[in-house]
C-alpha cells in the first residue's frame, strides 16, 4: 500500500494506448474515469509543510523496493505530477469533443472544483531536480546522504538477493543500494523532460549502485544505455536479460518464466536497438544497432497501420503493405519524414 507509483503506470498505459492507436473510445468506456480517479488519489497524498511553499509526497516505496518509507521519491513525485497534468489535459479535451463523458463524471466527482484545485496546486508539487554539482537527481530526500559502500561482491553475485546474507532489510535501507531501475526508469518513461547529459550522469551514478535483483531491471538499463550511446553496455545487459529464462542457470525459472522480463527483452530490441519511441504523441525512430548486428526487422501497429521496419547499418526501410489510413509523420535522427506506403532513408 506504500507503492503508490503503480497508479501512474495505469494512466501511462492508457495514455500510450490513446496516442499509439488514435482510438479515443477507451475514454468513454472507463479510461477518462480511471485517469481522473488516479489523479484524485495523488492529489489526496499531497502534503504542504508550513515553512515551504510547495507540496510533497511522504512515506512511500518507489520502484526501488530496498528503500522503504521515504519522502519525495523522485519517480513517485514526477509521475504523480504527470498524472494530474494528464488528467487536466484530457478533461479540457473532452469538454470540447465529448461533453457527455464529462457530464457523467461531473455528477459523480464535482470536477469543476477539482480542476480549479489541481490547476492551482500543480505548479507547486515538488519535483526532485538534477543537482548543480553533478546532474544527479536525488532518488529521495535521504538517498544521497546514506552510507556508500563497495557493492562489487553483490554486483557479481550468482544468485539475486545475496546481499541479505550479510545485511538485513533495515540495514540495506540505510545504504546507497538499489534493487531495480528507479531514477533510470523515470528517465526512460519521461525521456522528453531530461537532457542527454542528465541521463548519462544519473545512469553512471545509479547503475553502479543497482543490483538488478528484479528481472525487470536489466531491460530498462539496457534501453537507457542505448539512449546515451553506450552500445557495448546496452548489448551486454541485453545478453544478461536473455539469461533470466534462457541461460544455463535454469533454476531462475523453477516457478515459471518471467513474462514481464520477456516483454522487457522485446522493448530492448524495438525501443532500445530499434530506437522506436512515442514522444509527445509523435513517432520517433532513432536506431542504435549493436555493433555485431547487420540487420533488424520487426513490425508494430501505429494508428491502425501495420508498419514493417527493416534496419541496417546503411539505412532504414519503413513499409505499410495494406492500404494506408493516412500519411504518418516520423522523426528519424531529428529529421522529419512523411511515410506514404513506403519510406527509405540512407544514413
Amino acid at each position: 500500500d506504500k507503492q503508490v507509483h503503480i497508479s501512474s503506470a495505469v494512466v501511462y498505459g492508457i495514455g500510450k494506448y490513446l496516442k499509439t492507436t488514435g482510438d479515443t473510445s477507451i475514454l468513454s468506456e472507463g479510461g477518462a474515469h480511471t485517469i481522473i480517479e488516479c489523479a484524485l488519489f495523488y492529489y489526496s497524498l499531497l502534503l504542504k509543510r508550513a515553512v515551504r511553499d510547495y507540496y510533497e509526497i511522504h512515506d512511500v516505496i518507489g520502484p526501488d523496493e530496498y528503500k522503504e518509507h521515504v519522502d519525495n521519491d523522485a519517480f513517485t513525485n514526477w509521475l504523480a505530477y504527470w498524472t494530474i497534468e494528464t488528467a487536466i489535459n484530457y478533461y479540457n479535451k473532452l469538454k470540447e469533443s465529448n461533453s457527455e463523458v464529462i457530464r457523467k463524471l461531473e455528477s459523480k466527482l464535482s470536477l469543476q472544483n477539482v480542476m480549479e484545485n489541481w490547476t492551482s496546486k500543480l505548479p507547486k508539487i515538488y519535483l526532485p531536480e538534477p543537482r548543480d554539482l553533478d546532474n544527479v537527481i536525488p532518488q529521495n530526500d535521504t538517498f544521497l546522504s546514506l552510507e556508500d559502500i563497495d557493492l562489487t561482491k553483490y554486483k557479481n553475485q550468482e544468485h539475486i538477493g545475496s546481499m541479505f546474507k550479510d545485511y538485513n532489510l533495515d540495514q540495506v535501507n540505510k545504504i546507497q543500494v538499489v534493487k531495480q531501475a528507479d531514477v533510470v526508469m523515470l528517465l526512460y518513461l519521461l525521456e522528453h523532460k531530461f537532457s542527454k547529459e542528465v541521463k548519462k550522469a544519473n545512469y553512471d551514478y545509479y547503475e553502479k549502485r543497482t543490483l538488478h535483483d528484479s528481472s525487470l531491471s536489466l531491460s530498462t538499463h539496457s534501453i537507457l544505455a542505448s539512449d546515451i550511446d553506450e552500445k557495448d553496455l546496452a548489448y551486454k545487459l541485453f545478453q544478461e536479460a536473455t539469461k533470466i529464462d534462457l541461460g544455463e542457470n535454469m533454476k531462475t525459472s523453477d516457478h515459471g518464466i518471467h513474462a514481464a522480463s520477456l516483454g522487457g527483452l522485446w522493448q530492448i530490441v524495438v525501443n532500445g536497438f530499434g530506437g522506436v519511441r512515442m514522444v509527445g504523441g509523435n513517432l520517433r525512430i532513432n536506431p542504435k544497432l549493436p555493433e555485431n548486428w547487420s540487420r533488424l526487422s520487426f513490425s508494430f501497429m501505429w494508428k491502425g497501420n501495420k508498419l514493417d521496419i527493416e534496419l541496417t547499418k546503411e539505412g532504414i526501410k519503413i513499409e505499410v503493405k495494406d492500404e494506408m489510413l493516412e500519411e504518418i509523420e516520423i522523426l528519424v535522427y531529428d529529421t522529419k519524414y512523411v511515410l506514404n506506403q513506403i519510406l527509405k532513408i540512407k544514413f
